[in-house]
């Protein structure tokens, strides 16, 4: 057989040539192709014996234009011909080459395409045409630059129902120009897609995230297109209309992305795809490996790649740990992520935890994603043996966490303290990150060892609320609110400095009449200024161990640099904010609410027992922000100045140009320059770029399919899974966290350098909060977070400030800009665009 149908093809088969055996391959798995058939290579070598042509002679291509077509094989080209024609009225012919798609190289477009064949003899002529492309010059002259010799391939023939398509178009299914693999690129026009493939309009261009669809549009000029003829094929301007406005939908969008990742996953590599859309319909006209891309992760060591979330576990549920760490994550500080993940699992089997849960953590385009994993079903004999540890432990729940302080935690930031504190040689700092793995390792099961048992104790809590009043648990929240913690005890000496401002003329002049930037140049100025710079140091050498990024070693610590210190006072200053008034207030209600509870509770064991439980909670409410204080924030304070130590060390040996370059290398690259220097900043560079082309990737909130049954216990700590479908341009949607309404402009805050932003009586807007945020909820009239459930910190500390809040939204800082007014309404987790 000369010809064989896409749908009749052997799998293998090499008489087809690449791009029919392409086509044949998508066919069979039901890929919406054409119809279609193979005119196989076999033939083009017959026709070449009987018309005796000399393929390394003189005028092959004339040769062949004039020879004429071998009966048998006409009759089987004519007979396929008219059956495909019972579907399509005309058709495309394509040259299929052995030669294409080779490994380093493609002969894509060095071929012949002929569109809009409708006649046996136009057919003929145009199938020989394809068999002289072989020996065009420019086929020639590609062949010796790839080093590939022709003669030991033939030619084969595509014949495919031509799709008059109305939009039509290239997909590379790994962007082409940042090689990375989660973004696809589609070119696409008007008309015919030889209008592209040619270089004749300039395309609308969509850069698309496979996961999440959002596509980043740049529209193309598209000057004319290519439509099907009475004869051929014709061109004609576009409308201005059309040349305005983006030729592919939305959900034309979504619909490509998801076929080219179903194609791409078929064939196991990045491939480059064309298509065509008629009526609504999608088609595929041809499908080729993508040969420029370079490898991924070749220059990754076992142990980078060990961190790195691959293709294989993004097909798991992994979800994104936004509500941890907001922020994309530098490549050392993601070095030590096993701590964290250690540290919990060991926590939870100490504690005796019924499900055993372990979780792992990875990093996508530097955002950390988690796979928290039960491992069982907890038996009744579990349930119990937990329930009573963890009864033993709920009566000191702080005291034991300060124990453990002064115990573990303290002595080791007495080391790293005494290791920044003076000059280091190569072996000593190498010999110390290895026990600043162990400090790191032993912090974070002593976060979860505190943590996990006040968590268990406020469960217990909400349970017991909700029986004794009917009412949601949650709302138990409201009664462990004004007790004195790191973050108000923070609010509280910022206000005492805010005070000093006020009661000093001078100081207050300063502070009214200049921008925060100024004002540690202006202060210093005078005797009256330093005195109080002096204040402001001692404030930051107990409360200033904090970076300006959660969780991470890049961005500056407030003890590094007074200004965000000083631009909270001049905030402070310019409010009268009253802290002291504000917390006697907020102790007050709490004390309120709780007796209204018990006069209205019915007297009996459950009441008393509540009692009992709730004096525990109370005391334990602390647990929260007390720890984040000394082991979240001062941890990473104190490791990031002890790494610019090192950083300084690498930069006088020539490894790095900065001491913050030390913060896009991997651990285990900092540990073989340490003990053999070499010049990295090639590599820094690159990783810079990656790392702040990543601060603006829009991310998945997760990779697979969110485990059965869990999705209310995972909203409840991580807010939502998938943004509300409700979403329109006038409203967005989250989880109601903290209850009331209320109408403002917002602020949108992204990072800890940016507090002094929000003026009082806005809407703070941010991905998520951490407890050094809390300085912003005494401004703030209303919250919407990105990130979040309604245990989350941004949730509590609304409901402490008695102001409404919005969790979870996902897209609020995308959405919301500074300026906007919006309501927030914290009953139905709705948030209203008023006036943008």
């Amino acid at each position: 057989m000369s010809t064989i149908f896409f749908a009749d093809a052997i799998e293998g088969d090499k008489e087809v040539g690449s791009k029919a055996l392409h086509l044949m391959k998508m066919k069979k798995q039901g890929f919406p192709i054409p119809n279609g058939f193979v005119i196989r290579t076999d033939a083009f070598k017959q026709f070449i014996e009987e018309n005796e042509i000399d393929w390394q002679g003189q005028h092959v291509k004339e040769n062949i234009m004039k020879g004429h077509m071998p009966q048998a094989i006409e009759k089987e080209l004519i007979d396929a011909f008219h059956e495909t024609q019972a579907y399509f009225d005309a058709v495309a012919v394509r040259s299929s080459s052995g030669a294409e798609d080779l490994a380093g190289g493609s002969f894509a477009g060095q071929y012949e395409t002929f569109l809009n064949v409708k006649t046996e003899q136009e057919l003929t002529e145009k199938v020989k045409a394809c068999w002289a492309s072989a020996f065009a010059a420019r086929v020639q002259q590609y062949s010796e630059q790839m080093k590939v010799d022709l003669g030991q391939f033939s030619m084969g023939v595509v014949v495919q129902g031509l799709v008059k398509s109305e939009v039509s178009g290239v997909i590379f299914s790994q962007n082409p120009v940042t090689n990375h693999p989660d973004e696809l690129m589609i070119n696409a026009s008007y008309g015919l897609g030889e209008a592209i493939v040619s270089g004749l309009v300039t395309p609308d261009t969509y850069t698309v995230n496979k996961f999440t669809f959002h596509a980043n549009k740049q529209k193309g000029f598209k000057e004319m297109k290519i439509v099907s003829d009475s004869e051929g094929t014709k061109e004609i301007e576009t409308t201005e209309e059309e040349q305005n406005q983006f030729c592919l939908s939305d959900d034309e969008i979504k619909t490509l992305t998801e076929l080219t990742q179903r194609i791409e996953g078929f064939y196991g590599y990045p491939v480059d795809l064309e298509f065509a859309i008629q009526q609504g319909h999608v088609y595929i006209l041809q499908a080729r490996p993508i040969t420029t891309v370079p490898k991924t992760n070749n220059d990754l060591s076992a142990f980078q790649k060990s961190i790195e979330l691959t293709r294989e576990d993004r097909k798991q549920f992994w979800l994104l740990l936004d509500t941890a760490f907001p922020e994309v994550a530098s490549p050392l500080f993601t070095s030590f992520l096993s701590a964290f993940t250690d540290g919990m699992n060991k926590a939870s089997t100490d504690l005796k935890s019924p499900n055993r849960p372990q979780m792992k953590a990875k990093v996508y385009r530097h955002h950390v994603y988690t796979q928290p994993v039960m491992k069982r079903k907890p038996s009744q004999n579990q349930i119990q043996e937990h329930q009573a540890m963890m009864k033993d432990l709920y009566p000191s729940l702080t005291k034991r966490m300060y124990r453990m302080f002064e115990e573990t935690l303290f002595p080791m930031y007495k080391r790293i303290d005494d290791h920044t504190h003076r000059e280091l040689t190569l072996n000593e700092a190498r010999s110390f990150m290895d026990e600043l793995e162990d400090i790191y390792a032993k912090a974070y099961y002593l976060h979860f060892d505190i943590v996990m048992p006040q968590l268990a104790l406020i469960s217990e809590l909400e349970d017991m609320y909700e029986n004794l009043t009917g009412q949601p648990g949650q709302h138990v929240h409201d009664l462990l609110t004004g007790v004195m913690n790191k973050s108000l005890e923070t609010d509280s000496r910022l206000g005492q400095l805010a005070l000093q401002v006020r009661e000093n003329p001078e100081l207050h002049k300063i502070f009214n009449g200049h921008d925060a930037l100024q004002l540690e140049k202006v202060l210093n100025e005078t005797k009256t200024g330093k005195a109080f710079l002096d204040d402001v140091q001692t404030f930051l050498n107990g409360y200033g161990y904090r970076t300006t990024k959660a969780h991470d070693f890049i961005g500056e610590t407030w003890v590094e640099n007074p200004l965000y210190a000083l631009g909270l006072i001049q905030n402070f200053v310019n409010d009268h904010y009253d802290f002291d008034k504000a917390f006697q207030h907020l102790t007050e209600q709490r004390k309120q609410k709780f007796d209204r509870v018990m006069e209205e509770a019915v007297d009996g064991e459950l009441k008393e027992t509540f009692r009992q439980y709730y004096a525990w909670g109370l005391d334990a409410s602390v647990i929260r922000d007390d720890h984040h204080f000394y082991i979240d924030e001062m941890l990473d304070a104190k490791c990031r100045l002890f790494l610019l130590k090192v950083g300084e060390l690498l930069r006088d040996h020539y490894v790095i140009s900065d001491r913050e370059d030390i913060f896009y290398l991997y651990l285990d690259e900092l540990k073989k320059l340490l003990e053999n220097p070499a010049n990295a900043t090639s590599k820094i560079a690159a990783r810079k770029q990656a790392y702040t082309k990543d601060e603006q990737a829009v991310v998945p909130q997760y990779f697979g399919t969110p485990p059965k049954g869990k999705g209310q216990e995972i909203e409840k700590y991580a807010g939502p899974i998938g943004t509300d479908e409700s979403n329109n341009d006038r409203t967005i949607g989250g989880l109601p966290a903290s209850s009331g309404t209320y109408s403002g402009t917002v602020k949108v805050i992204k990072r800890i350098d940016e507090f002094s932003k929000l003026k009082k009586g806005e809407i703070l807007v941010c991905k998520t909060t951490t407890p050094t945020w809390t300085i912003l909820f005494q401004n703030a009239k209303a919250v919407i977070t990105d990130s979040g459930g309604i245990l989350s910190h941004a949730a509590i500390i609304a409901r402490e400030f008695h102001i409404p809040a919005v969790v979870g939204v996902q897209v609020a800082t995308k959405t919301l800009k500074d300026g906007d007014v919006v309501t927030v309404n914290g009953n139905n987790g709705v948030v209203t665009i008023e006036n943008e």
